[in-house]
């Protein structure tokens, strides 16, 4: 049996220097405590609480309560939105007043608008792209689902709608779907549906939300289950490629088509077990549901992958990002389908949305993120109007 050896003296006396008198200085005032972590230099500035590591808090009991509380002493949770709309707080909510909100995105977006209306009973109505005064009006040959649908705030002249499209898809993949109507590709939907939609409106957009997910992850499921590949295997380079252009194209025309309006991009969430959630994503006009036959879309490593792949194309292109997944992440139990449920979906993504319309009335040139990294010039919010939250 070998003899362990003893630390050499010179060893010995660094140990004891660094464990007893460093300490004793430390504690004595004589020298600055060891910082291991760096402090942020810019804790001065506004923080974006729902970018921060945090929890969500979540009484069923009371449901409008639900809040984001980030961990960092520096980073406060933000203020009562929800709140503050409950009780017509227009002294706090004076920056949503006379605004347009618009998302373009999926059903997840579409459904966050319902759940605002009903939580708070808001007006609600869905109108056609070409004619806003045919209020409640569903056109022949199209589907509820897929045209606008218009949230009222009366008291604040405040107005939420949405424009629904089908992903990254460029080639009209889904035109078998219940829903899907042309155009399909989304630069062409902007173009010829939602511009001309929100030409009609009060104001103009003040603020737009951006999201492409789910119908990307069912445009490569659909191709795998045709090709007999499985959807548990990350998607491709020359997938991600393909992705990456084409969702910063969408972007960048987006921006073209309103220009000086802040874009926020969403992150997608991850949708878990779903049983077979992937059927609302799937149809292609016949019976399929043999149990051997469902694909599931929604894996968890390419749900992974299109997150990441968001960041990339955000902050290449200098947007903001709300990750509504990852502050929804360990909450799938309160999920239908694909889809959150209103609670506590609804005043996790509400209050974050209008926080970040807060941020823009603020500037982002008092964001800490402006100071982290590069982000796209916005020079059409007005930021006249006084800000008292």
């Amino acid at each position: 049996m070998k003899t362990p050896k003893l630390l050499s003296p010179l060893v010995a006396v660094g140990l004891f220097y660094w464990l007893v008198v460093r300490r004793r200085e430390a504690a004595s005032g004589l020298v600055d405590p060891i910082q291991l972590v760096d402090p942020d230099p810019h804790t001065d500035k506004l923080c974006d609480p729902f970018a921060e590591p945090g929890f969500l808090h979540y009484d069923a009991e009371n449901p409008l309560g639900t809040r984001w509380i980030p961990y960092s002493e520096s980073c406060e949770p933000a203020p009562d939105w929800l709140g503050f709309l409950t009780q017509k707080d227009t002294n706090r909510l004076s920056f949503l007043k006379d605004r347009t909100i618009l998302i373009l995105g999926d059903s997840v977006d579409r459904n966050a608008l319902h759940h605002f209306a009903e939580m708070l009973g808001l007006p609600r109505y869905c109108v056609p792209y070409d004619d806003f005064s045919q209020k409640g009006v569903v056109p022949t040959g199209w589907d509820d689902r897929g045209i606008p649908w218009v949230i009222e705030v009366p008291w604040l002249g405040l107005t939420l709608t949405n424009g629904f499209f089908y992903g990254v898809d460029d080639e009209d993949n889904f035109k078998q779907q219940p829903d899907w109507h042309a155009p399909g590709k989304a630069e062409d939907r902007i173009d010829q549906l939602f511009k001309v939609h929100t030409a009609q409106l009060p104001q103009e957009p003040s603020f737009i939300s951006l999201h492409s997910g789910l119908w990307d992850l069912a445009f490569f499921g659909r191709q795998d289950r045709a090709w007999q590949e499985s959807s548990e295997a990350p998607l491709s380079n020359e997938r991600v490629r393909f992705w990456v252009k084409r969702a910063a194209q969408i972007l960048e025309h987006t921006r073209k088509t309103w220009p000086g309006t802040p874009v926020w991009y969403r992150k997608l969430h991850r949708v878990g077990p779903v049983d077979q959630a992937s059927y609302d994503f799937r149809h292609d006009g016949k019976a399929e549901a043999a149990p051997e036959k469902f694909s599931n879309f929604f894996t968890n490593v390419r749900t992974h992958q299109l997150r990441e792949m968001m960041d990339a194309v955000a902050i290449a292109r200098g947007a903001p990002v709300f990750d509504f997944g990852g502050l929804f992440e360990g909450w799938q139990r309160h999920q239908t389908g694909a889809h959150p449920d209103k609670y506590p979906a609804g005043p996790l993504y509400i209050s974050a949305l209008i926080h970040h319309v807060y941020m823009e009335q603020i500037g982002r040139e008092k964001w800490r993120l402006s100071h982290q990294r590069d982000l796209f010039p916005v020079t059409g919010f007005n930021n006249s109007a006084p800000v008292s939250a």
